[in-house]
């Protein structure tokens, strides 16, 4: 098992469309995987 942290888009950026800290959250999950040590798994979902 694997200690995940993911950041996800809480709320969309404010009148300026510049992102903040409070605009996005870090959420710590744990999942199964084959990786080895020293690999990462990325995933990332176009905006537009």
């Amino acid at each position: 098992m694997l200690n995940v942290k993911r950041v996800v888009l809480r709320s969309r950026p404010g009148k300026n469309g510049l992102p903040v800290p409070e605009n996005f959250r870090v959420d710590e999950i744990m999942k199964s995987s084959d990786l080895k040590e020293g690999q990462v798994l990325v995933r990332t979902l176009p905006l537009s």
